[in-house]
């Protein structure tokens, strides 16, 4: 078996190797069964699981499949190619930063962290998702109220209804959007 081909499985073995022992520790993990509901060991246990189907999938790849063409540099070259004919047809590349919308980015950041309890989970992920949407060039404010709400109500179910991660409901009269949304969703 040649050098490289092992080189290249042995990271994969090695997070194989751990997420074999967290698993075992997570098969340890003790709490008080509720009937209709998963317990705090299923998620842990299969996202190890699938680490583990990963690395296995990595490691055979790595040892017993010859290796491809380099994608990146596929993909480099397919990148100048378009440069060099937006280039030759006169058309100006657009390279300019704009420094001001990372700014705003981590402001509201920290700002739906201060927000996320009084406001409550799902008014401030939707306003949050809308200001980057804002942030980011988007301007047809139909579309951006539909992807914020939306996402931020795909996001509550997700977490509450399938995780059943608990999260911040808000303060009155915020709050009251909140149980509003579990109601419809069915959330207890």
């Amino acid at each position: 078996m040649p050098a490289d081909r092992l080189a290249r499985a042995t990271p994969y073995a090695v997070a194989l190797a751990a997420a074999v022992v967290l698993l075992v520790a997570a098969s340890h993990i003790e709490f008080e069964p509720r009937p209709g509901t998963l317990g705090p060991d299923v998620w842990p246990k299969a996202i190890l699981a699938l680490l583990i189907a990963t690395c296995a999938w990595e490691i055979v790849h790595a040892l017993f499949v010859r290796r491809a063409t380099e994608v990146a540099g596929v993909l480099d070259e397919i990148v100048q190619d378009s440069v060099r004919a937006e280039r030759d047809q006169g058309a100006e590349v657009v390279t300019d930063r704009y420094p001001w919308r990372v700014v705003i980015g981590m402001a509201a950041t920290v700002g739906y962290v201060a927000a996320v309890t009084r406001l409550g989970f799902f008014l401030s992920t939707a306003l949050y998702l809308a200001v980057f949407l804002w942030v980011g060039g988007y301007r047809r404010w139909l579309a951006v109220a539909l992807v914020s709400v939306g996402g931020a109500g795909v996001l509550m179910f997700v977490f509450m209804r399938l995780v059943y991660v608990s999260l911040p409901i808000g303060v009155e009269p915020f709050a009251q959007v909140t149980f509003l949304l579990m109601r419809v969703m069915g959330i207890r």
